[in-house]
């Protein structure tokens, strides 16, 4: 009579495992502390497949996990040799101290303390997100933060990412949804930082707004409120698109514009901090000028990055670099010529 435990090791017999494969699997989750579901979602495996093979009693093709398995780890010692490769080229630090990513926290946390609305807008890659960022880790118990696209810039929408960030349950309606949050926050100091603000609606920002007020029930203070975003932000609490919006403007207490021309000669010493120790003044010169061009912090950053990946950060590759990426007619407008070349 045949038992379970026949066909398992009939099963077994008929399939192939790589013990190597299976052993490095597990070392991978063991040393980067992740689940077995994470890993597998990792890998675009279920769960239950992953687990299957690792107990070597996959009923599927263990020939099509074990390739799925091979790609993910080439692909992953790729992606260390390439970081090792750039790592002495590259900042050090995971958050760089600019002006205006500084000014960014100092603001957040002037309408943290102020209880009021502050709106923060300007140029996109100039480090708004990046100061805000920053801020949120340093003050996780205190500060919450969402970022709104075009399809949750809606009051529906916005409130329920607002619920889920400071984990209040969801409600069935947009009142009780606005009453659960302001039982969260009324009377507390936190701040309630929103990037991409650009893309809420009005009746969103309304509501959003509301929660800077004191209750007029219990006389608990409200909390701060930041808006980051581009300029248009801005412009519409100012009333130039809809008059509705000019509602708001009288309730901002404070706003802040960033623009690429704000950019320091300090900020690229701290951003770029090999090159400050080689005092390569004409490569700093070059990357100050498209920090402060329509490509931003951002853009500077993806071009060094870029050149650091070929092991080259010369004003001359640098320079190679930046044609390549389309940099090409930046370079007129900020009048840098061309490098001249080595015969």
């Amino acid at each position: 009579m045949r038992t379970s435990s026949d066909n398992e090791e009939e099963l077994k017999m008929e399939k192939t495992y790589n013990p190597a494969l299976i052993q490095r699997t597990q070392r991978y989750m063991e040393t980067h502390s992740i689940s077995q579901n994470q890993f597998a979602a990792k890998v675009n495996l279920s769960s239950a497949a992953l687990s299957s093979y690792l107990n070597q009693k996959y009923k599927g093709s263990v020939e099509a996990v074990e390739r799925q398995l091979s790609e993910f780890f080439k692909l992953d010692e790729e992606a260390e040799a390439a970081a090792e490769k750039t790592a002495s080229l590259l900042p050090r630090a995971a958050y760089v101290p600019t002006s205006i990513s500084e000014d960014v926290c100092q603001s957040i946390r002037f309408a943290q303390l102020e209880h009021c609305m502050v709106v923060l807008h300007g140029d996109a890659g100039v480090g708004k997100s990046k100061g805000a960022q920053k801020f949120l880790r340093d003050h996780p118990t205190n500060a919450v933060g969402i970022s709104i696209t075009p399809s949750t810039g809606t009051l529906n929408g916005s409130i329920k990412l607002l619920a889920r960030a400071l984990r209040v349950p969801e409600c069935r309606n947009k009142m009780d949804q606005m009453m659960a949050l302001r039982s969260r926050l009324d009377g507390t100091n936190w701040v309630i930082v929103i990037d991409e603000a650009q893309h809420l609606k009005y009746a969103a920002l309304e509501e959003i707004r509301s929660l800077t007020d004191d209750n007029p029930m219990t006389g608990e203070h409200g909390v701060g409120v930041v808006l980051i975003g581009n300029s248009e932000v801005y412009s519409r609490l100012q009333g130039r698109q809809q008059s509705q919006f000019a509602q708001l403007f009288s309730r901002i207490r404070m706003q802040r514009e960033y623009t690429t021309r704000k950019v320091k000669e300090d900020d690229v010493r701290k951003l770029f901090p090999v090159l400050a120790e080689q005092d390569a003044r004409k490569e700093m010169d070059f990357l100050l000028s498209v920090c402060r061009s329509p490509w931003g912090i951002r853009g500077a950053m993806n071009l060094y990055t870029n050149a650091a990946s070929a092991n080259d950060v010369s004003y001359e590759n640098l320079y190679r670099m930046a044609a390549h990426m389309g940099i090409g007619m930046l370079l007129s407008l900020i009048h840098i010529s061309e490098p001249t070349r080595q015969e």
